[in-house]
């Protein structure tokens, strides 16, 4: 008999609304192995593999699948509770490896660029309050804050250092200029990509992403997988050469996101995980010291 609880609650119906808008055959439907986000499945029928996710901001799908940056939306619906969810093809894909961001360059800073770039994607997100680096970085920057009081107290021995690093953090946002936000993602980590059999790259879980300052993608991409002799190359593909201020930007919102990634997201199933502090801690000092990756970037 199955079980009701906070990561499976839709299960039942989620098998009901796959019999009814693919098919009337057999299903086998059941979680991800791993999964501290949405609730989400993988389901099986008529000899198909298919990704299913609930809570999801559809019109954000729709435009990365029309633009070829997450794998297409097969349907769509809503639970009787009124939640959303989008069905998608379990590609033959695979989460990206070191060599694979650098035999993939161009295909990873063209994906970038056309999301960043686009206006029909930037357009279904929701609005900021902002339309400056400054105020995005400073909203990113009140956002991190807000979450470390919450959880600092798991972690004393690194309250002083993270207390004064956000002092510094807000000093040098405030010398950001203006600049147009993009679309950006906020999480582009290997966990987010896929590589395809034929070498093509998608973006998945969207549900952070947001209008912001490209730097905010741009930053810990390029600082967790590329060594900076390449990062012109990228940056060139991406449409950002001409940005001179970029770099300056991509150091703070990498510090930034190195507490983002750590600190439990609000009203998900996150829990603050101790046992990754330290390496966390580990690229926060290396990142505001200037520093590259202390793990390197052999491949």
């Amino acid at each position: 008999m199955l079980t009701t609880n906070a990561r499976n609650q839709h299960q039942n119906e989620v098998l009901t609304f796959l019999q009814a808008q693919l098919s009337r055959q057999d299903w086998e439907i059941g979680l991800p192995p791993h999964g501290t986000g949405h609730e989400t499945y993988y389901a099986r029928g008529g000899g198909q593999g298919y990704f299913v996710k609930l809570g999801v901001q559809l019109e954000r799908y729709h435009a990365m699948a029309s633009l070829g940056l997450t794998p297409p939306v097969i349907t769509h619906g809503a639970m009787a509770d009124g939640t959303p969810l989008l069905v998608q093809p379990l590609l033959a894909a695979r989460n990206p490896t070191r060599r694979d961001f650098h035999q993939y360059l161009d295909q990873f800073a063209s994906a970038l660029g056309q999301m960043h770039h686009s206006r029909e994607l930037l357009e279904s997100l929701p609005g900021n309050h902002s339309d400056s680096y400054r105020g995005a970085g400073l909203s990113a920057l009140a956002q991190v804050r807000a979450r470390w009081e919450t959880h600092k107290f798991q972690a004393p021995s690194s309250v002083a250092y993270i207390d004064e690093t956000l002092v510094k953090l807000e000093d040098r946002i405030q010398g950001f200029g203006e600049g147009e936000l993009a679309a950006c993602h906020h999480d582009v980590c290997n966990a987010n990509w896929l590589v395809s059999e034929a070498g093509c790259v998608y973006l998945v879980d969207l549900e952070a992403m947001g209008p912001d300052d490209p730097a905010v993608d741009l930053g810990p991409l390029l600082w967790w997988y590329y060594p900076p002799d390449l990062w012109p190359r990228f940056l060139e593909m991406a449409g950002y050469a001409k940005d001179k201020d970029l770099h300056r930007r991509m150091q703070v919102r990498m510090a930034l996101h190195c507490l983002h990634i750590i600190l439990p997201r609000v009203g998900s199933f996150d829990r603050l995980r101790v046992d990754w502090f330290q390496d966390v801690m580990e690229d926060l000092r290396a990142v505001m010291d200037g520093k590259g990756n202390p793990k390197g970037y052999e491949l």
